[in-house]
């Protein structure tokens, strides 16, 4: 059997058949993939937002993006966020199911340009890898803010 049921990523250069903890033997291997694609997408999107409100801010409205956050916990902006969240993943609770039956992780059927017209197989390990390196970089983003209390770059 291919590794990680021959799932595009699954190998490459970096570390061939990485796998320490046995993920790619689960049966849930599918809904696994499909929590790293939507992860990573929520990383691309968050990584972008995060150093675009750094370097552009309303008129006499500069603040960072932590304290920020924290404003919208206590005005309580945060609840209906996660309401919306809420809405879109019961709505998207179907599709998740359909892996069972062989759905391709990932894919929602939305594709208004046209991309999917392309070399499939590679755009999927360009996303996965991008999704990858920019969960890293959220992490380090928000964790430099934090520790430093400094507004991107941190320097």
């Amino acid at each position: 059997m291919a590794f990680a049921k021959g799932l595009p990523g699954a190998d490459g250069p970096e570390l061939k058949n990485f796998d320490p903890l046995k993920f790619s033997e689960s049966d849930n291997l599918m809904y696994f993939r499909e929590a790293e694609l939507k992860h990573g997408r929520i990383a691309m999107l968050a990584t972008a937002g995060w150093i675009h409100t750094e370097y552009f801010t309303i008129p006499d409205h500069a603040v960072g993006s932590i304290a920020a956050h924290d404003a919208s916990v206590a005005n309580g902006a945060m609840i209906q966020i996660l309401g919306w969240i809420s809405v879109i993943e019961i709505i998207c609770t179907p599709k998740v199911w359909a892996l069972k039956d062989g759905g391709e992780p990932g894919n929602y059927s939305f594709d208004p340009l046209g991309l999917g017209k392309k070399d499939m197989k590679s755009m999927q390990v360009k996303e996965l890898k991008n999704g990858r390196l920019a969960m890293m970089a959220f992490s380090g983003l928000v964790t430099q803010a934090v520790l430093t209390g400094k507004p991107f770059p941190y320097i």
